[in-house]
């Protein structure tokens, strides 16, 4: 039998609303790491607002030493 490796589609946290006026450095790493990703998925489409918050995401996470991403 085969391990379920697949990540959670979702978690209970608080939503990007709530987030986009707390700095990141004050997210937790689950936070960081499922807006992370959901944002690199839809970086095509994000406009200025969405591509900031995305950097500083990316630079906390850097600042962090990297998650396991």
């Amino acid at each position: 039998m085969m391990a379920n490796t697949e990540e959670p589609r979702s978690y209970e946290s608080r939503d990007i609303q709530v987030l986009s006026s707390i700095k990141p450095s004050e997210w937790t790493a689950i936070e960081l790491k499922y807006h992370h990703k959901s944002m690199s998925e839809l970086a095509p489409w994000l406009n200025e607002q969405g591509t900031y918050m995305h950097g500083q995401i990316i630079q906390e996470i850097e600042r962090r030493g990297g998650l396991t991403l």
